[in-house]
């Protein structure tokens, strides 16, 4: 061998050698990019290395994991899912089960996996089912003491008499749960909990959480009114407050949804849909809302364009949050036999008599061109010096004139901002 080649060995000696007396945070961080059967793989480099794997603390078994194994057959799946379990040394801070593109024909697997992580010290949990799962959520979840973080999909929430609550969880992100309701009355304690997201649940009303008012984020949409909001009243730190509804909410609601957002001084994002809206502004807003949002910077808000109560209270939103900086509407519709009423209402400058010093960032998507939307824009545009960006964004593509014609108007606005940039695209840009 030359002595060239002969320090062609010495270097990747010296590399190897340096790989594996890097420090193991480094070596699991490393680890844990890698799919769960890459990072086994690597038990094979050396003795050093033959039991690395088995101790990461966060185990990911993606929805690309199951399904591969899944297509072999549902034994296969169990049988590599039972071996990494059982080979895994120490606790398991992470676990991630992605079975939503699998079809199952027993839940049985589950639930011992759900006990082995719990048992093992888990912290974070995030578990997605099937649609139309009937999964119930085993009992050893919810008596999981390190559980600070929970994230469930299209399951059954049904805690058992004996819960006494969340007591370390600090995020609760449950999409497509039928919440059952217990025997006897049962109440969720979640002293920690900061972050809750309900996202299409059935069921809410038997959902008796308590949180204290450490709560910051709270997302909620629903297809139906369900979730009693007055147990979140007490929440006076919630900064991020999100309320969709996807059908009509009953009118004697308006005052507890009104009460909500009044009693938040620290809302500093707020995302309201159309139906919660249309309630908002029932009957005639003359003088204002009873309060102000003086911490809000950001305001997301769907909008009926031909509904007046929605596109009023829309715009005494917007006078009522004196530091907003970033306002998005997303259009919901425009036709309706009020869009006459909203057009004379927005063509009155007194609609909106005051200039908007802090907004500069405006974003409008789903625009269908209406009398309505341009008037609302051409407000926008004359009643806010401090803007730099208007951004519309259109439903669909229409026909090049009418195209042309749009961008035409929308370019004569007269801007009471010199800095104001108009950036008009459609879906199929």
């Amino acid at each position: 061998m030359t002595p060239d080649r002969k320090g062609a060995v010495a270097v990747e000696g010296d590399t190897e050698d340096r790989i594996s007396a890097l420090p193991r945070n480094v070596i699991d961080s490393f680890l844990s990019l890698l799919p769960v059967h890459d990072a086994a793989r690597t038990s094979i480099l050396s003795k050093n290395w033959r039991y690395i794997w088995a101790m990461l603390p966060n185990l990911v078994l993606d929805k690309h994991f199951c399904n591969k194994l899944a297509l072999k057959s549902q034994s296969v799946l169990k049988e590599t899912v039972d071996e990494i379990l059982l080979q895994h040394l120490g606790d398991i801070v992470k676990f991630v089960l992605d079975m939503s593109g699998t079809h199952l024909t027993s839940y049985a697997d589950i639930d011992r996996w759900m006990l082995f992580v719990t048992r093992n010290n888990v912290k974070e949990l995030i578990l997605d089912m099937p649609d139309n799962s009937t999964y119930k959520l085993p009992s050893h979840v919810f008596n999981c003491p390190t559980l600070s973080y929970l994230k469930v999909h299209n399951s059954l929430f049904k805690p058992p008499n004996s819960f006494l609550g969340f007591q370390n969880l600090t995020c609760l992100n449950l999409h497509r749960i039928t919440f059952v309701p217990t025997p006897e009355f049962c109440v969720i304690n979640a002293p920690l909990l900061v972050n809750l997201t309900l996202t299409h649940c059935n069921g809410t009303q038997y959902l008796n959480i308590v949180v204290s008012s450490v709560l910051k984020y709270l997302f909620v949409r629903e297809s139906h009114y369900n979730l009693d909001l007055n147990r979140f009243m007490t929440c006076k730190e919630l900064t991020y407050l999100y309320l969709v509804v996807d059908s009509p909410i009953p009118a004697d609601e308006r005052s507890t949804y009104e009460k909500l957002i009044f009693s938040l001084p620290t809302l500093q994002e707020l995302m309201l849909g159309s139906f919660v809206l249309e309630l908002l502004g029932t009957g005639a807003v003359t003088k204002g809302l009873p309060f102000t949002l003086n911490c809000l910077w950001h305001l997301i808000l769907i909008v009926n364009f031909g509904q007046m109560g929605q596109t009023s209270y829309t715009l005494e939103l917007i006078k009522s949050s004196p530091n907003l900086s970033k306002l998005e509407i997303l259009v919901y519709g425009t036709d309706c036999e009020s869009a006459e009423a909203v057009m004379k209402h927005l063509g009155r400058p007194a609609c909106l008599d005051r200039p908007l010093d802090k907004l500069k960032d405006v974003a409008m998507r789903l625009f269908e061109g209406s009398k309505a939307e341009l008037l609302f824009i051409k407000l926008l545009f004359a009643r806010t010096p401090s803007l730099v960006r208007m951004d519309i964004k259109q439903k669909k593509a229409i026909g090049t004139w009418e195209e042309r014609n749009i961008t035409r108007e929308l370019m004569r606005f007269p801007r009471a901002s010199p800095k104001a940039e108009l950036f008009y695209t459609t879906d199929e840009d």
